[in-house]
């Protein structure tokens, strides 16, 4: 597996850069997260610990790997999102020229590669990844990554720092003052979006952040696994509704950390986001 620059290489069997190639679960309560995602989605998981085998571990679901679940120190627990590079040093340079800073040191992960973690001019965290070859990561199934969507009040300063960085074209839909929904692509193949937060709705404690949509069994549905989430300990933030994507809802784990789950059998081709329903404020 290699990780190739867009129009270079034909994509059959390698990684874009700037491609989503990993999520990982940053979370002050570990052992009440896994058995959360353990009932939702039937993950399982496999240590990865530097120190201590809880510390950090691998999530798979039916043996191919989806996540990582790591111990948080201090601060909220949330998702991060990881983007591929071929160089991970070259692109993190890039970076901090283009005005990110670096929150997390590099640092390797046995079977995944070697990723470190940013926070760019748009005020929220992403984390880089250089696959190792052995890499595998699973997308566009229950239970795995579906879609994410950066949330953000510096809409503009995203969509050129990240334009800049992987060269992502991009194609807006709707108005300020209603919708600012930008699609990024690669190509022809769309990878990410972008949303500009509602002004009238920011408060002092709302914060940029990616929102990670998690695909649902279309067997079993939103709406049921919205009420075997609340059952688990989580919490509802937005109602299942009809999105873009498929049938959608917003969650928080028990410990807290935000999600969606989409059916997307479910898909009316409405290009409504969870930023419009769900409050910023935590």
């Amino acid at each position: 597996m290699r990780v190739v620059v867009p129009g270079q290489t034909p994509p059959r069997w390698d990684l874009y850069a700037g491609m989503p190639c990993w999520i990982e679960l940053v979370t002050t309560e570990p052992w009440r997260a896994r058995d959360f995602y353990a009932g939702l989605f039937g993950w399982e998981y496999e240590p990865r610990g530097e120190s201590r085998g809880d510390d950090h571990v691998i999530a798979f679901r039916d043996g191919f790997p989806v996540a990582s679940i790591r111990t948080a120190e201090q601060g909220a627990s949330e998702w991060r999102l990881f983007l591929a590079t071929a160089d991970r040093a070259a692109v993190t340079r890039q970076s901090e020229e283009l005005g990110a800073t670096v929150t997390v040191p590099p640092a390797p992960v046995s079977g995944v590669g070697s990723k470190v973690v940013l926070k760019g001019p748009s005020e929220a965290e992403f984390g880089l990844l250089e696959p190792e070859d052995s890499w595998q990561f699973d997308v566009g199934l229950p239970g795995t990554l579906m879609w994410a969507e950066l949330v953000t009040i510096k809409a503009q300063m995203a969509d050129h720092f990240f334009g800049e960085l992987f060269g992502y074209s991009s194609e807006q839909f709707g108005v300020d003052h209603q919708l600012d929904y930008s699609v990024w692509y690669l190509g022809d193949e769309s990878v990410l979006a972008r949303v500009s937060m509602i002004r009238e709705h920011i408060t002092a404690d709302s914060r940029p952040h990616w929102l990670m949509y998690l695909g649902v069994d279309p067997d079993v549905g939103t709406e049921e696994l919205v009420r075997r989430a609340i059952q688990l300990g989580g919490r509802v933030r937005v109602n299942p509704y009809d999105s873009s994507l498929g049938r959608a809802a917003v969650l928080r784990d028990p410990v807290g950390a935000r999600f969606a789950i989409v059916d997307a059998t479910q898909a009316p081709g409405d290009y409504a986001s969870a930023a419009n329903y769900d409050p910023y404020d935590d």
